[in-house]
């Protein structure tokens, strides 16, 4: 069996970022939609509001976090051209967001990985031994636990998923890439609507309903006046 390996990426995470920001857009943009094609009451309208991020939200948050992975794999193959084989397999979150952020892991065949690093080696060397210096060198506030030269940090196939993830730092520029063109706004306008409360889903099922019902009434009227 082809031995596997494990690698962060670059991801600005679901605080105070593009996907936070996302997120609170389209809870807007949702809201002021039903409210005006529902004719929603300020207390539907509020409970409607209360009703985002309710349930299913870490399997909301696992499909925003697969797509926009899976582009990013994409999009960095198309850059490097390389297969590397890679896949979404999972996202960690802090308890607190005070020094960390949302991170993604992709896995990976070894030999995929040691083959990016070579690329990267023959393409990006001084890159990466300005990103290793700069996230990897103690300093007030922080410890590092891992060496901040290149040449400490020997054979490229024994590194880990944090020194293997610099090196995809390098291609960080994708995200803003990947938002715009992969619409990653879509996953969320698609997944949202599966965080909504049992309250708030109920209450626009009676809207929905009581529309439908004035509709129909508006549609025999009519068509009394033209018979």
């Amino acid at each position: 069996m082809e031995n596997k390996t494990i690698a962060t990426i670059p991801f600005q995470g679901f605080y105070n970022s593009l996907y936070s920001y996302a997120i609170d857009s389209e809870i807007e943009n949702s809201i002021d939609y039903y409210y005006k094609e529902y004719e929603l009451t300020e207390a539907q309208r509020d409970t409607l509001a209360n009703g985002y991020l309710e349930k299913n939200i870490s399997e909301f948050y696992y499909n925003v976090s697969k797509d926009y992975a899976e582009a990013f794999i994409y999009e960095i193959e198309r850059d490097t051209g390389l297969s590397l084989n890679a896949r979404f397999e999972s996202m960690e979150s802090p308890r607190e967001y005070n020094f960390q952020t949302d991170r993604l892991f992709i896995e990976l065949p070894e030999a995929s990985a040691v083959a990016f690093i070579n690329y990267i080696l023959a393409n990006h060397k001084e890159q990466l031994e300005n990103l290793i210096e700069q996230r990897f060198t103690s300093r007030s506030g922080f410890i590092s636990h891992y060496d901040n030269t290149l040449e400490a940090w020997g054979d490229p196939s024994e590194w880990d998923y944090n020194q293997l993830g610099t090196c995809f730092e390098i291609f960080e520029y994708l995200e803003d890439e990947i938002y715009d063109s992969y619409n990653i706004y879509e996953s969320i306008h698609n997944g949202l609507a599966d965080t909504l409360s049992d309250a708030a889903d109920k209450m626009l099922d009676r809207c929905l309903e009581k529309r439908e019902i004035r509709e129909a009434n508006e549609r025999a009227q009519l068509k009394l006046a033209f018979a």
